[in-house]
């Protein structure tokens, strides 16, 4: 059953690395291009990021408890797609700011 633990820490990794990419090109064409069109895409895309990322995470909270000899890889794992929340906020700030 380690193949299944390695799956789901690889899915969580390439998961976290998608999101902040995803999240990043969104923010950053919308502040050089100033596209209004990418508001509701950025939203559209923020909330589906949270539902997977939230599934991703309970994933791996899961897996931490079930194989405990991969449960360090598990929580670091958990602690990367948390770091991708205070950029989320960052980004959202700075184009509520642009904005008004």
């Amino acid at each position: 059953m380690e193949n299944t633990e390695l799956l789901i820490i690889k899915i969580g990794k390439k998961t976290t690395l998608i999101s902040f990419i995803g999240g990043t090109v969104l923010f950053l064409g919308f502040c050089f291009f100033r596209a209004d069109f990418l508001i509701p895409s950025g939203i559209i895309y923020l909330s589906t990021a949270i539902i997977f990322n939230l599934l991703v995470m309970l994933a791996l909270i899961i897996s931490s408890f079930i194989y405990t000899e991969n449960r360090s890889s598990s929580v670091s794992t958990m602690l990367l797609q948390l770091v991708n929340i205070p950029i989320a906020i960052m980004y959202f700030l700075i184009i509520t700011t642009i904005i008004l």
